[in-house]
């Protein structure tokens, strides 16, 4: 399929058409992932149940989401100990000896490169009680405690996206993504605050009425309090937009070059994947074959639903009851060679596993293909596409 809308972009450009192509990513951050490199799932998988690995770091990642669930319980019934880093509690954490509570987008600073190729600096909201913290930081505090001198000698963000840039190439440039934690203006920090911001001495005030001193952010130019430069900010470090005169997010206008426009001093992050600009692209020649229908076979393919499929909708009560129960999706003509209608069970073998599902009728699905949903909670298929 790639392919073949590659093939349509490019004869639509012979014909004076700029036709592009914008290609998606599963998460918000598979592509920097698979820039990263490394080995799939599956390796470790198999590393584990052939007895060459016993220990196991699982970083924010359910894996009953990523492996059925007779594959999922094979491997942590293999593992001896599982480590898991993670802010949300699901059936991974279940499975773990020890569980290391990771701060989420809004508690911790991060980088994560965009479906474009652009590397993107997210920062801390605010700091989290008790013991939550960026992953990064368990991971360099575990490294510390194993030894490693390198690791441990990186003690804030700054230091490991030089380390980053420096032992992987494709990430050079991600260090100067937005000002290092020293920068100032003016001799002041930027802060995350607006000066209008109120109550912020109401908040512990059924703790203590004193005002306790602002925590201190060591990994940025930002500070936690409505104090600093008042001033505009670099683009890659404004925390908020406001302008005298101006209502609501209508002041982003004011931190334009022209309504609609880029940023002042240029839009944030990093494009990290540029196009060749003399490449020369031609036709693709192995295309695939077209699908046919084998026998008594039908070929699984996911299907997404905006409530269910999203892992974090699932933790939320009131969105979780837009979500649809398990099925499997049939054409009417595969539903009438299989002999069952819409409702009934339908029994069916996925990697040597059998599972029911009750079937939903649907003629704009290709026939031999059979449809079920992604991510759905007690799903327990998780591989698709794959025939079954």
């Amino acid at each position: 399929m790639i392919r073949a809308a590659a093939n349509l972009a490019w004869a639509l450009k012979q014909q004076g058409a700029d036709a592009m192509l914008s290609f998606t990513v599963p998460e918000c951050n598979s592509m920097g992932l698979e820039m990263l490199g490394g080995h799939r799932l599956e390796s470790a998988v198999d590393a584990v149940l052939n007895g060459n690995a016993e220990t196991v770091l699982i970083l924010e990642n359910d894996l009953y989401r990523r492996l059925d669930l007779h594959t999922a319980n094979q491997f942590f019934n293999h593992c001896r100990e599982v480590i898991v880093l993670d802010h949300l509690h699901n059936p991974t954490t279940e499975r773990a000896n020890i569980v290391l509570p990771a701060g989420t987008f809004a508690e911790a600073d991060g980088t994560l490169v965009n479906n474009e190729g652009r590397a993107q600096r997210f920062l801390q909201v605010f700091n989290p009680q008790g013991a939550i913290q960026e992953s990064w930081r368990w991971l360099l505090q575990l490294a510390d405690v194993c030894g490693h001198t390198f690791l441990s000698s990186l003690l804030h963000y700054d230091d490991l996206l030089r380390a980053i840039a420096a032992r992987y190439p494709v990430f050079s440039g991600i260090d100067t993504i937005t000002p290092p934690a020293d920068f100032r203006i003016a001799g002041q920090k930027i802060p995350r605050e607006p000066h209008r911001y109120s109550g912020r001495t109401a908040m512990l005030a059924n703790v203590n009425v004193s005002e306790p001193k602002p925590a201190e952010d060591a990994d940025t130019a930002l500070s936690f309090t409505m104090e600093g430069y008042r001033g505009e900010p670099p683009s890659s470090v404004i925390p908020f937009f406001w302008a005298p005169g101006w209502n609501s997010v209508q002041s982003v206008n004011k931190y334009q070059v022209e309504t609609g426009g880029p940023l002042h001093g240029g839009n944030p992050g990093k494009r990290l994947l540029e196009p060749n600009v003399n490449g020369q692209t031609k036709f693709y020649t192995n295309i695939p074959d077209p699908f046919i229908p084998v026998g008594g076979h039908l070929l699984l393919v996911p299907l997404y639903h905006i409530f269910g499929s999203e892992e974090l909708s699932i933790h939320t009560p009131g969105i979780a009851q837009r979500m649809p129960a398990p099925y499997i999706m049939l054409h009417s003509e595969d539903a009438h060679r299989f002999q069952v209608a819409a409702g009934h069970l339908l029994y069916f073998m996925d990697n040597g596993h059998q599972y029911a599902l009750p079937v939903v009728i649907n003629d704009t699905l290709q026939k031999g293909a059979a449809g079920i949903p992604v991510g759905l909670p007690h799903m327990q298929v998780a591989e698709a596409p794959a025939a079954g």
